[in-house]
């Protein structure tokens, strides 16, 4: 499989001219005398040919697919000094999301933006500016949560857990090992190929052959993932979670570039924001 469709790469190149630099910055003079940018320039809005070319659908699940929502996932420490526009554990938890809504095995529910705009609409508050409504939700089977720790100068583990939301007890918990110096790509892919090996061991996920099995590997490992492709998913995020598409889109894409094809959560984000901003619902996009 190519880094990106054909689809992408065409709504791309309507959006920016042969040769130029996607989403580099356009800063104005002082003065203010500037020209304005032109529609055909990196700051320009996206048409909405673009927005339809980058909204693929959510992938089919496979029957039997358990249904996972992600609840806390929280860092203990912060080795990276991203300078993040929002909290690094949200942040974490988000990579884990959009690695999960890649995948046929396994269904992700989204949970916390989903529960608050339905609170909002229960009460009959009306929405944000630019938020999509909430939609139905189909329902999670297991939340998964956890903590991740240093410990000294050579460990960090994630400590996790799945918690059965019919019981309210805890299906599963367990440990996974990981480097001290984990970059939070590898982090999450982490969270998530040990996510699979716990639904293996309870029987509970359906085969699929992942095209991109890096994408959650059965233990740590680096993910080649540069810092500035994370901090640029943050900022896309920050902006996700504002409803400003434009400016989440110029992130993810930003993500994209820096990160390249194998920045497969990024890929996810960006496709949830269009179909987000297309009419999507918070339960089904």
């Amino acid at each position: 499989m190519p880094p990106m469709s054909k689809r992408i790469r065409s709504a791309y190149a309507r959006l920016v001219p042969a040769g130029a630099l996607i989403l580099a910055p356009v800063l104005s003079s002082c003065g203010g005398g500037g020209p304005a940018p032109s529609p055909a320039t990196p700051s320009a809005a996206a048409s909405e040919e673009a927005w339809r070319a980058l909204a693929t659908p959510r992938p089919e699940p496979l029957a039997g697919a358990p249904r996972v929502a992600v609840g806390a996932l929280m860092l203990l420490d912060d080795p990276w000094k991203l300078n993040s526009p929002v909290d690094l554990s949200l942040g974490l938890s988000e990579l884990v999301v959009t690695g999960l809504l890649r995948r046929r095995d396994v269904v992700l529910v989204e949970r916390r933006r989903f529960a608050a705009a339905a609170e909002r609409e229960r009460r009959g508050l009306p929405r944000a500016p630019g938020s999509p409504p909430a939609g139905v939700s189909p329902g999670a089977e297991f939340v998964l949560s956890g903590t991740w720790a240093r410990l000294g100068l050579d460990s960090a583990y994630l400590e996790l857990r799945l918690t059965d939301v019919q019981t309210g007890t805890v299906a599963k918990t367990w440990r996974a090992a990981t480097a001290n110096d984990a970059d939070p790509v590898a982090l999450a892919r982490t969270v998530v190929g040990s996510l699979l090996s716990a639904l293996d061991a309870m029987g509970r996920r359906p085969a699929w052959a992942d095209p991109h099995p890096e994408a959650a590997p059965p233990g740590y490992r680096p993910s080649g993932i540069p810092p500035a492709a994370v901090a640029a998913f943050l900022r896309g995020l920050a902006a996700e979670e504002r409803w400003a598409w434009e400016g989440a889109r110029r992130a993810y894409e930003a993500a994209i570039k820096a990160g390249g094809g194998a920045f497969f959560e990024a890929a996810s984000a960006l496709a949830r924001t269009a179909r987000l901003r297309m009419g999507g619902t918070l339960g089904a996009s």
